[in-house]
């Protein structure tokens, strides 16, 4: 009897000695939640994002598009130079690459960009342009600060 009693306080010992230690134990502590994800993009990147027709696009709007029946295009890469013009040349866009030609998405570039819409005088912009998106065919490039954006053919 002495020595199942010696067994059961043994067993007991070792009980409060493992509830303790297990509770004594740090727990891990829970992962942070993710930041919520804020939308930083202003509404005319978005607006030039989502269009499509080749062209000039001042504030999110297009201001000058390339139409295939009224416009003609030329483009060279080893002047880094892409125009538009319409046929009776009262409209036109042409932009000139100062550097490197961008590529992909991301790509930075200085560009020197002269418009004209229609009856009102040439405008002349030098502004670094970011490559938004970009397909085989097409560049989509911005400029947040000034609101410029430009859909052009990949030279």
């Amino acid at each position: 009897m002495a020595h199942k009693i010696r067994i059961l306080r043994m067993a007991l010992l070792l009980f409060v000695v493992a509830t303790t230690m297990a509770v004594s134990c740090p727990q891990p502590t829970p992962p942070e939640p993710p930041e919520p994800v804020v939308d930083t993009k202003s509404e005319e990147r978005k607006q030039l994002e989502s269009a499509y027709v080749e062209g000039l696009y001042l504030k999110g709007k297009c201001a000058l598009a390339y139409d295939l029946a009224t416009f003609q295009r030329a483009a060279n890469p080893k002047r880094r130079n892409y125009r538009i013009q319409s046929d009776d040349q009262s409209r036109y866009l042409n932009v000139f690459y100062s550097d490197v030609l961008p590529q992909q998405v991301d790509d930075e570039v200085e560009c020197e960009i002269h418009y004209k819409l229609g009856e009102s005088e040439s405008t002349t912009l030098i502004v670094k342009l970011v490559v938004l998106k970009a397909t085989d065919e097409y560049l989509w490039l911005w400029n947040e600060f000034q609101k410029v954006g430009i859909i052009v053919q990949r030279l």
